[in-house]
């Protein structure tokens, strides 16, 4: 069975995007090729390598990429995590399969204590993995192994 192609786009692909791909590449029981972009990659986020690793999911590893480096590529699924990119993922990828978009607010850093970024990171990943159920059934998600540090 061929593996379905999906990526997953946001601004920076530091934030939102690696979360979705760590997310459906752990929980896909390997049905698909799952990569991210962002328009101005840059570095992933520590505070989301923490939040996944909560979860045993390493995206520690991860290489930021722009989305211009797969605009020969076809994919089954083009994800768009934020509204600042839906247009340009069309554009540059007019060939996806199947075009979904869901704005994801990227947790602020600015002024806040580690406890409160960190709980709001947890809350963006609890809300793009309850997202990926409704879009792929398949995958499970299991609210209660969320393991959060109090």
């Amino acid at each position: 069975m061929k593996k379905e192609r999906v990526v997953f786009i946001c601004s920076f692909n530091s934030v939102r995007s690696p979360i979705a791909e760590g997310l459906l590449r752990q929980r896909g029981n390997e049905q698909y090729t799952v990569m991210s972009a962002g328009v101005a990659p840059v570095r992933v986020n520590p505070y989301a390598v923490r939040i996944m690793q909560e979860e045993r999911i390493d995206i520690s590893g991860h290489k930021p990429a722009s989305i211009y480096q797969y605009r020969n590529e076809n994919f089954d699924y083009v994800i768009t995590l934020c509204d600042n990119v839906r247009t340009m993922a069309e554009r540059v990828l007019p060939d996806g399969g199947r075009f979904l978009h869901r704005n994801f607010v990227s947790p602020s850093e600015i002024g806040r204590e580690r406890d409160e970024i960190l709980t709001d990171f947890r809350e963006l990943r609890d809300e793009i993995a309850l997202w990926l159920t409704e879009i792929f059934p398949a995958i499970s998600y299991d609210q209660e192994m969320i393991h959060s540090e109090g």
